[in-house]
């Protein structure tokens, strides 16, 4: 049995790994930070990482904290001796701390992520804390405001702000397409980008302005005029008629149904932004390409019906043989054939397929058929029987923290 497959990892930790455990990891592909002690060390050359950001070896003495952690003057009198944490994430150094509470170095760190600290205490820090793989970040006035969930940064929210702010992004934030500049101008002092920010296009030199420094995270502009799709859209002939000359923005899927006319398809939809990909019928595939702000994006075009396939599931000889000959498959999900599924019955029904996610088979003949009908091919196909469909393709693609 092969080991288990994993796409993205923010940190490894292998502070308590042993051979046994390293062995259920096949492959890693990118891993942001690792974490282990002197005892573990010769286990991370026996990992398969892709790409590796940063290491960090943790001395035997040394706690391990991972988060955000406060210092603040009320924290440092509670220590009561020396403190010794090597930090994954960030640290915020609180106004009211004073030098000299610090230079008594109760509090030693070693800090992989950023430092936030008053401007006065930059230098002292810089050279008390010293180690790490860490960014020092100065301050003034209120501590800076991490937002670590999924939020929109609206006039409301700028109008409750006594005074400007250090507004640092570590989850999606998204800009209220109504957002105020001139308060937002006003209101804010300086953004950090760790995560994920959405704005129009007309709002991103404002943001510029605001930024000392380069993202460390994903900035996505909007362009001018466009309406943002969180979800996959279907449009059919009726819900077509609200449209007018529509740009649309997506990252998801946009399903034109059957039976939508070329001329109302022409003044309905004005430009179309997709880094997916788009299903139509093979009378609006022409005028699909005209309305394409992206020659990348992959449209799929039927001539008479098409199903779409998402989540798992399973299909026997008679959910074939129902389908209406001359179906499009489009598999976004999991879908599995069961051992009766004949190949002359596939054949005759599915016009072609279009697989981005996966098609498990029973039989290596059912795998014939299924190659001869591909046309976009980013996903794959397996055999139940095969090692290659077994645990690892319940594998994660992303993963905040994993300990072996």
């Amino acid at each position: 049995m092969m080991g288990q497959k994993i796409g993205n990892v923010g940190l490894l930790n292998l502070l308590n790994a042993t051979e046994e455990s390293v062995k259920k990891i096949e492959r890693i592909e990118n891993v942001g930070a690792v974490i282990y002690r002197a005892g573990t060390a010769h286990l991370l050359s026996a990992l398969n990482i892709g790409n590796l950001g940063a290491s960090l070896e943790l001395p035997e003495d040394y706690r391990y904290f991972n988060g955000e952690l406060t210092v603040d003057a009320a924290y440092l009198r509670s220590l009561g001796g020396e403190q010794k944490l090597a930090v994954n994430g960030t640290v915020i150094f609180s106004q009211d701390v004073a030098a000299e509470d610090l230079e008594k170095q109760q509090l030693m760190l070693i800090v992989n992520g950023a430092i936030y600290a008053p401007e006065h205490l930059i230098g002292l820090i810089s050279r008390l804390f010293p180690e790490g793989n860490r960014a020092l970040k100065p301050y003034t006035g209120s501590a800076p405001y991490f937002e670590n969930s999924h939020f929109t940064l609206s006039n409301s929210f700028l109008q409750a702000a006594e005074e400007p702010m250090y507004l640092v992004v570590n989850g999606v934030v998204d800009f209220a397409k109504d957002l105020d500049l001139d308060l937002f101008n006003e209101k804010i002092g300086q953004i950090d980008v760790n995560g994920v920010l959405r704005l129009q296009e007309e709002q991103e030199s404002a943001l510029h302005r605001k930024m000392k420094t380069a993202a460390n995270g994903v900035i996505q502009i909007i362009p001018a005029g466009y309406t943002v799709l969180n979800k996959a859209l279907r449009i059919n002939s009726r819900s077509i008629r609200s449209f007018n000359e529509k740009k649309l923005y997506t990252k998801k899927p946009v399903i034109f149904e059957p039976g939508i006319e070329r001329e109302a398809f022409a003044k309905a939809i004005g430009h179309l932004y997709s880094k997916s990909y788009i299903i139509c019928s093979e009378e609006l595939e022409d005028l699909m390409y005209e309305k394409l702000d992206r020659l990348e994006t992959e449209v799929l075009s039927y001539e008479q019906r098409y199903l779409w396939i998402e989540g798992e599931q399973k299909w026997s000889e008679a959910q074939f043989q129902a389908l209406e000959a001359g179906t499009n498959l489009i598999v976004d999900g999991l879908l599995i054939l069961d051992k009766d599924v004949a190949v002359k019955t596939v054949a005759k029904q599915v016009a072609a397929i279009d697989n981005f996610g996966e098609i498990q088979v029973s039989a290596a003949v059912q795998k014939s058929v299924l190659q001869n009908k591909l046309r976009a091919n980013e996903g794959q196909i397996t055999s139940s029987d095969d090692a290659s469909a077994e645990p690892e393709h319940t594998g994660l693609q992303n993963v905040g923290e994993l300990a072996l």
